[in-house]
């Protein structure tokens, strides 16, 4: 069953043309039998005086918002630069008024009428009390008081703006068996959906010959990491890794902030001669990248924040009949038979080692099979049914 004819918004927290996740691949799919307004976080104006928020007021340029047609129900929406950012309470909530208003202007303009929202991101829990609404889902798909990217201040905020989230939400969707049992805890309709695959557009290559020519002259064995890259990594295996075995190529692809002072940034300036970047690749080209790479790899941080994730990029590893090497999270244990899982820096070495002499393939027949069972179709499917029944619950007329 896939849901139909209704409007949703989605507020998110990464632009649509930024690297693809779990929102881009749910919408895309929503979009097929539904009208989706897919909401970019806000851009800021450092504006402290009233010289510049007059100038504001009168440039054309920073009043209007963009509305951008993705396909026939599938728009996207972009704040005007309204989005004031000031330690004066008062242009704060200026900045936030105005957005309202050029917000319900583009909802008006679209005819969405008792939209189902869709919130990703919590801090845009703010606007819910101003918009006309059917259903409120707020899909949970990290740990975010706990995110390591962001400023201890930042976290504070989250956590303040989840817990608004998790009371007002009539439905939470959340990627991980950690977060059901948390949230849980604060909503009563909370409802474990994973992270899933793109498996038509992954398998459809598997017998392409070519690889991206950006990678045609890095030294095989190549091993790959394909996602953003920032805080959640281990850095320090990462380097460890890459200066005990030089012939080995470490490659990462995925955006990254340069940020001066973080682990990310010391590993991008410092890196040996080994490690390439190669940056954000279209969410079309990945598979291209992932077939590439003979070890995949899933260096991840053991902490409060990545004892949160369904990592996404493992389907797609996956979806890829690839060796795949991981360290010891929970989000890997459930395929503790088909990946190996490292301890820590010496024995993912060793476990690198291990994938690249004994990966079998009656391995890769498995996780095929796992690709093949965990397709972003499916769960959207999955997805629609809970919906439709928050839906029947409400008194929105739109179930009419």
């Amino acid at each position: 069953m896939m849901l139909e004819n209704q409007s949703i918004i989605c507020f998110a927290p990464d632009p649509w043309d930024s690297m693809w996740r779990n929102r881009h691949q749910i919408m895309s799919r929503l979009s097929r039998t539904n009208k989706i307004l897919y909401i970019e976080p806000k851009m800021y104006a450092a504006l402290e005086g009233l010289g510049l928020l007059w100038r504001s007021l009168i440039d054309k340029k920073l009043q209007k918002e963009r509305l951008k047609c993705i396909s026939a129900n599938l728009w996207i929406y972009q704040h005007p630069y309204w989005g004031i950012s000031s330690r004066y309470p008062v242009l704060k909530h200026l900045g936030f008024g105005l957005r309202m208003i050029s917000l319900m202007r583009a909802i008006k303009k679209l005819q969405l009428k008792s939209p189902i929202l869709w919130i990703v991101d919590p801090r845009f829990g703010s606007m819910i009390r101003y918009l006309q609404k059917s259903i409120v889902c707020y899909h949970v798909v990290d740990n975010y008081p706990e995110a390591p990217y962001f400023s201890k201040r930042t976290r504070a905020d989250l956590g303040q703006a989840e817990k608004h989230m998790l009371s007002v939400a009539d439905l939470v969707i959340v990627t991980s068996p950690f977060l059901l049992e948390e949230k849980s805890k604060y909503n009563d309709n909370v409802h474990l959906v994973r992270n899933a695959v793109d498996y038509e557009r992954f398998s459809a290559l598997k017998n392409v010959n070519g690889i991206p020519k950006d990678m045609e002259y890095v030294p095989k064995p190549v091993i790959g990491y394909i996602g953003a890259v920032n805080e959640k990594l281990d850095y320090e295996l990462l380097d460890a890794a890459a200066r005990a075995r030089p012939e080995w190529s470490f490659v990462f692809v995925g955006g990254y902030s340069n940020r001066t002072g973080s682990p990310v940034s010391k590993f991008i300036n410092e890196h040996p001669p080994n490690v390439f970047f190669l940056g954000r690749r279209d969410v079309k080209e990945i598979p291209h990248y992932v077939y590439a790479c003979d070890i995949c790899i899933m260096p991840y941080r053991k902490d409060d924040y990545t004892k949160a994730i369904d990592s996404l990029k493992l389907y797609e590893y996956f979806a890829c009949e690839k060796p795949v090497v991981a360290t010891d999270i929970p989000a890997v244990k459930e395929y503790s038979q088909l990946i190996y899982i490292a301890k820590d820096a010496n024995d993912f070495i060793h476990k690198l080692q291990e994938a690249m002499i004994s990966f079998t393939p009656s391995t890769r027949s498995l996780q095929r099979m796992i690709a093949e069972q965990n397709t972003w179709d499916k769960r959207v499917e999955q997805l629609s049914l809970l919906i439709q029944s928050a839906l029947n619950k409400s008194n929105c007329p739109c179930n009419s």
